[in-house]
């Protein structure tokens, strides 16, 4: 298999680069950071990843909800959520996107693996 890339979407510095060497050290390939759901729609339309690893609470006009689903609908890239929040707004919210994923933080490295594995399967398979 190539290796997978993908577009972090995180409006924390170092957490994006805490994020891009965690995913380097599994083997992926990542196509670019964004800080804003602007920004990410904008990147994954130009980088076209095969995954976007997306925070909820970003800075901008959007959050990562909106941005996520406008990525979904229009470049169907397959979305895994990276985020603190998980109320039952935002769970009923992101379930309309149809994500591929949907982890809490802090999180270990084995689920982050697993759950961007476990995606790139799925995709495979569609």
């Amino acid at each position: 298999m190539d290796r997978a890339k993908i577009l972090i979407v995180e409006d924390e510095r170092e957490v994006a680069k805490s994020l891009e060497m965690r995913l380097k050290k599994f083997g992926f390939s990542v196509a670019g950071h964004a800080g804003t759901a602007e920004a990410a729609i904008k990147k994954a339309d130009a980088l076209r990843p095969d995954i976007v690893l997306m925070d909820i609470d970003l800075g901008g006009k959007m959050d990562g909800v909106q941005a996520a689903d406008y990525i979904r609908k229009n470049y169907h890239i397959p979305v895994i959520y990276l985020t603190a929040l998980c109320d039952t707004e935002i769970l009923e919210r992101v379930g309309a996107t149809a994500p591929y994923g949907y982890i809490l933080k802090p999180f270990k490295d084995d689920e982050l693996r697993t759950v961007i594995d476990i995606a790139l399967e799925i995709q495979a398979n569609k």
